[in-house]
């Protein structure tokens, strides 16, 4: 690589990426807009949980900080559904193994980890604060909100779906994108810690209350609190305007909740709202001088809880292939991409798809019916079935394979239900055997109780 070597964004994207790149041997220097998390509160208006599993796990494990993650995490078995009317929420677990858990961890904590990791290597410099305006390729200078400038030679572009790195590549027509954006919205609340400052709800799941064109989520954080968030048609947080009428709103949706909550109508007011959609580009890079790695690439939804997990998968994808190329950055640039987008476009589609899981199916009779049989099937053949969550959260498949892999086992699972005769066995045990699993994918590397 030639002259500076440059990042754009110090998310877990871009501190894990400076980490891999310092392992190269290489100086780096990582350019953020926002100021220092580990010395300010930052993420005002962003989602504080996000949930780790295997894609993501293993990229912790391979820079040698996962024991440090491991504290930070909590443990989630599954899904605890609280339907309409229940008062007896109903755990749906995400495996039938030990180790099938996802974890909840703090974004910030999660994020201070990386950037501690990255300055330990004694290649990598932070300049906070820095907020790129634009990319100058023929002169090889940075320019910055603050009028200063920089020098680069090559920039990763990790700073996120409005990327200024892929609006740069756009300008020298190497890149194309668009957003397509989600009818629906989203809003971030608390659930505070009981008196005695412990949780109060079942801190190892993931709440669910399903209301078909909407839901809330619950997550627990390690402190007693839970971070709560509604995901509903856009028109419905344009009509919560009073507090009486979001008090009435969750008081009649979520009345469970809302008693635990005293100020929520409080609350709904003064969090944004956050919108919802999926970024998809093509053309990550221009040459041998940027590359966009993440959601500067690959934005989704966050309804399977991947967007975190692909993007530090992609990380430990392009180290490998900057490894294997070390004499041709374009073209490992050019691999990465066509590695990576058909996987990163089919994560974007089953995120969506899981959407309609979580606000209805889970209290759905025929998914339900189905999600059974694909355990039991794991169960008798689990050299050669895994449903499709457990293929996306517990393994390193390549995301297209476990998309392409799911829509065969439905339909076997389908015929089988439609048909009792039907030797579901036999057609189950035909499948080709599943991938074996990345070398680094430890199923103890974090805590599961």
């Amino acid at each position: 690589m030639n002259g500076p070597i440059v990042v754009v964004g110090a998310g877990p994207a871009g501190s894990l990426l400076s980490v891999y790149l310092a392992r190269q041997g290489h100086d780096v220097t990582v350019y953020e807009s926002r100021a220092d998390l580990r010395r300010h509160d930052v993420d005002s208006g962003r989602s504080i949980n996000l949930a780790l599993a295997t894609r993501g796990i293993v990229p912790l494990i391979d820079v040698g900080v996962i024991e440090q993650v491991d504290a930070i995490t909590i443990p989630m078995r599954g899904r605890i559904v609280h339907a309409v009317g229940d008062p007896t929420p109903d755990l749906q677990p995400y495996g039938s193994k030990a180790h099938e858990v996802i974890h909840s961890v703090s974004r910030s904590d999660l994020n201070a980890i990386l950037l501690d990791a990255a300055e330990a290597t004694g290649r990598v410099r932070f300049e906070f604060d820095k907020r790129l305006e634009t990319v100058d390729f023929e002169s090889g200078r940075l320019r910055f909100d603050d009028e200063t400038t920089a020098p680069f030679g090559v920039v990763f572009g990790t700073d996120g779906a409005g990327s200024q790195v892929r609006f740069a590549i756009e300008e020298q027509q190497a890149c194309t994108s668009d957003t397509e954006w989600l009818d629906h919205s989203y809003k971030e609340l608390t659930l505070p810690p009981g008196d005695d400052g412990g949780h109060r709800l079942d801190p190892n799941g993931l709440h669910i209350w399903p209301r078909g064109e909407f839901m809330l989520i619950a997550l627990a954080n390690p402190e007693g609190d839970f971070t709560v968030t509604l995901f509903a048609p856009t028109g419905t947080f344009a009509s919560l305007t009073t507090t009486d009428e979001i008090q009435a709103f969750f008081e009649s949706q979520f009345p469970d909740f809302a008693e635990l909550v005293p100020n929520l109508a409080e609350q709904f007011i003064e969090n944004p709202t956050g919108a919802l959609g999926t970024l998809r580009a093509t053309g990550w890079s221009f040459g041998d001088r940027a590359v966009l790695v993440g959601d500067a690439a690959h934005a989704i939804v966050p309804f399977h809880g991947q967007g975190m997990n692909a993007a530090m998968e992609s990380v430990r994808a392009l180290d490998r292939h900057l490894l294997a190329t070390p004499g041709d950055l374009a073209g490992a640039f050019r691999r990465f991409e066509a590695e990576r987008k058909p996987d990163s476009d089919a994560i974007a589609e089953m995120a969506l798809d899981n959407y309609v899981e979580m606000r209805a199916g889970v209290v759905d009779p025929d998914y339900l019916a189905k999600r059974t049989l694909a355990l039991e099937l794991e169960q008798r053949h689990p050299a050669h079935l895994s449903p499709r969550y457990n293929m996306v959260m517990f393994s390193t498949m390549p995301y297209a394979e476990a998309r392409a892999r799911a829509a065969r086992q439905a339909e076997i699972i389908t015929a089988a239900i439609a048909d009792p005769s039907i030797d579901v066995d036999a057609l189950v045990a035909a499948l080709p055997a599943l991938p074996e699993l990345d070398p680094l994918a430890d199923p103890s590397a974090l805590s599961v109780s």
